[in-house]
């Protein structure tokens, strides 16, 4: 099969409106350069991320995480305890088959996820809605859902991924008229902010390197998706439309309070 040249960005830990601006200026570098990249990040300090249509008032019935910076993302869902956990965010143009196989895309992602974890002797499987158990590897998990739950974490959709009946990755996607981005959160160890939500450290004991698990994870992406991915940073004109963004949407009191 052959490969795809693409970018993959071991980015430093950033602010929430600046993780949430680079995101999307990878996605308008997708649709205007026809670039692929992949991005893996970290987290500045612990940060709520709100969905997209969530109230930000609704924030206030967290208490654990009150006292954490408040940032407002494009993709819908719940609120996000982002602290200790891997980010990945995947920027592709309409270019590329896999910007439109968008449910496969998804799939694929969690699926090599899901292999990276056994390799470290970590079960996780696919969770399934009960209506759509065509899957014996991705059976309904049998537990109680709370699908209107604050945070995302304690949601359960078709293809997150769970371990123990814990879910520990999901992600989401936007699409502009020629890109899609795809980003999710690993949950690698339970943080402080959002004690309800157990991470892999808590489940199977095992403490997953965060840049081990980064190369790995870059690695088993490129052999499955078909991109051959080089090392490089964000180009001056990415830094500069990011901090545009960060400036007018994520980092402005209009956004983050709009609803």
């Amino acid at each position: 099969m052959s490969t795809v040249p693409a970018r993959v960005i071991f980015d430093s830990p950033g602010g929430g409106a600046w993780n949430m601006a680079v995101d999307q200026s990878l996605l308008m570098s997708a649709e205007r350069d026809g670039v692929v990249t992949l991005r893996l990040y970290a987290w500045a300090e612990p940060t709520l991320s709100l969905g997209y249509f969530q109230k930000y008032e609704d924030r206030q019935s967290h208490a654990a995480s009150e006292s954490c910076p408040v940032v407002r993302r494009r993709s819908g869902g719940g609120a996000i305890m982002h602290d200790q956990e891997l980010t990945y965010s995947l920027a592709i143009p309409s270019s590329h088959r896999w910007s439109k196989e968008t449910s496969e895309l998804y799939d694929l992602v969690h699926r090599v996820v899901i292999k990276l974890l056994a390799e470290d002797g970590i079960g996780s499987r696919l969770f399934k809605d009960a209506a759509s158990q065509s899957d014996d590897s991705a059976e309904s998990e049998k537990v109680a859902i709370d699908p209107t739950a604050f945070l995302c974490f304690q949601r359960r959709s078709d293809g997150d991924l769970v371990s123990d009946g814990v879910k520990v990755l999901g992600s989401a996607q936007r699409r502009l008229k020629h890109s899609l981005l795809q980003h999710g959160s690993l949950l690698l160890r339970q943080s402080d902010f959002g004690p309800e939500l157990p991470g892999l450290l808590e489940l199977s004991g095992n403490q997953l390197s965060f840049e081990d698990f980064s190369q790995r994870l870059t690695e088993a992406l490129g052999a499955a998706l078909g991109f051959e991915f080089t090392s490089a940073v964000l180009t001056a004109a990415e830094v500069g439309l990011a901090k545009e963004i960060e400036a007018l949407t994520f980092g402005a009191d209009a956004w983050t309070q709009k609803r």
